[in-house]
């Protein structure tokens, strides 16, 4: 498929208003909740009532109605900033608001969707056990039937927003011996319910803004409205979020890979060694060359992959296998690329920095920290590989 993309002017006046409100609200408070490891919860607030939270989400439940284009937009700005903002709008949006809007009933949407996409609620998504991280099917959290409704028992890690959550999709299994093939159901879990407490939460390399959490689940009974999706078929109520995921995900990677391009160049051209700007030397022309050649090309490929999902719409029975098979591996493709790309970029704007770079509170340092997991969750990139390969070996380039 042919790769094109332009902005129309509404895009291109929200991502104006998206960075000016960024600048304003967001960019003043990172050094300070990077270096206390706090939630920014004042900011996060001010992005839900500006309707951040519900960017894609049509308006008839409570989004602003512009779609993946406009949520990577978003995603792009506040990327070149902090990546904490953008994990906690992304664990919100992609991860959970997604299967509520695709797989969702009505009033599902109604009591769910809502009320987080008006940003009266944050979400969060949990898949990760203590025995399944790459092997996301492995899941042993137990969904057991009890008459009409559900129980769960057991432990999840690693849940971005987990501590600050009202409500959680979790995905059980409600029978382990068939694993991901009919064996897992995703549920929507409302934090304040019996035998749900939050359990430890990780101090982290980086993302120093976000909460990374344990959820311990002690016989949470749920009734059978708490069911998203069809039993048995959670896996693929996980994997779609996560296709919307990546490619936000890389959204996110092109801002910070932009802010490093951007910063690296105002240094290097101010930065004199030898009786002149480093920016003279090729070696430096080289790394910011090679910076801006990554920019260009991810932001063909975040676009295009956004715009793709767009058209798909937001109905999966109305999908094509083929366009499914498509879309993931464009998602992976995409997710890939930016976070390897943003690691090596920003390493290199470090290195252009020298020991500035290194030095702890400086914006290059915090995205160094802060870049590293993206090659990690949403997928390893491992794993991204073999859904590229596999798609590859089943149906061609």
């Amino acid at each position: 498929m042919p790769i094109e993309f332009s902005f129309t002017p509404d895009q291109d006046a929200f991502r104006a208003a998206a960075r000016s409100f960024i600048q304003k609200e967001i960019a003043p408070v990172v050094v300070e909740m990077d270096e206390k490891e706090e939630f920014p919860a004042a900011s996060v607030r001010r992005m839900q009532e500006e309707g951040y939270f519900g960017i894609p989400i049509p308006e008839a439940y409570g989004g602003l109605g512009l779609g993946k284009v406009g949520y990577c937009i978003f995603l792009e700005e506040l990327g070149k900033v902090d990546a904490s903002h953008g994990v906690i709008v992304g664990a919100h949006t992609s991860l959970a608001e997604t299967p509520l809007l695709y797989y969702g009933t009505e009033d599902q949407k109604r009591r769910w969707l809502i009320p987080a996409a008006r940003g009266e609620k944050l979400l969060a998504f949990s898949l990760t056990e203590p025995g399944s991280g790459s092997d996301s099917g492995a899941v042993r959290t137990l969904a057991e039937p009890r008459g009409e409704g559900w129980v769960l028992t057991g432990n999840k890690i690693y849940v971005s927003n987990g501590r600050e959550a009202g409500t959680i999709v979790v995905l059980a299994a409600n029978d382990v011996r068939l694993g991901p093939n009919g064996g897992v159901t995703a549920f929507v879990v409302d934090t304040d319910v019996a035998g749900f407490k939050v359990g430890r939460c990780e101090k982290k390399m980086g993302l120093h803004g976000t909460s990374t959490a344990e959820l311990v689940l002690d016989h949470v009974e749920l009734g059978p409205e708490c069911v998203l999706g069809d039993v048995g078929k959670g896996f693929s109520v996980a994997m779609t979020s996560l296709d919307v995921g990546r490619v936000s995900l890389g959204a996110a990677s092109l801002g910070g890979i932009e802010s490093a391009l951007h910063g690296s160049l105002e240094f290097s051209k101010s930065r004199t060694q030898f009786g002149q700007p480093i920016s003279e030397y090729q070696a430096i022309q080289f790394k910011l060359a090679d910076m801006a050649m990554r920019a260009q090309a991810l932001r063909l490929l975040v676009y295009h992959a956004a715009a793709h999902q767009d058209r798909m719409g937001t109905d999966p029975t109305a999908w094509g296998r083929r366009e499914r098979a498509e879309k993931t591996r464009e998602a992976s493709i995409v997710k890939c690329l930016a976070s390897e790309w943003a690691d090596e970029v920003i390493d290199e704007a470090l290195q252009i920095h020298g020991g500035l770079g290194y030095i702890r509170g400086t914006p290059i340092e915090r995205a160094y920290r802060d870049a590293r997991i993206s090659k990690i969750f949403e997928g390893t990139n491992e794993i991204q590989r073999l859904v590229i390969s596999r798609d590859l070996i089943a149906r061609g380039w």
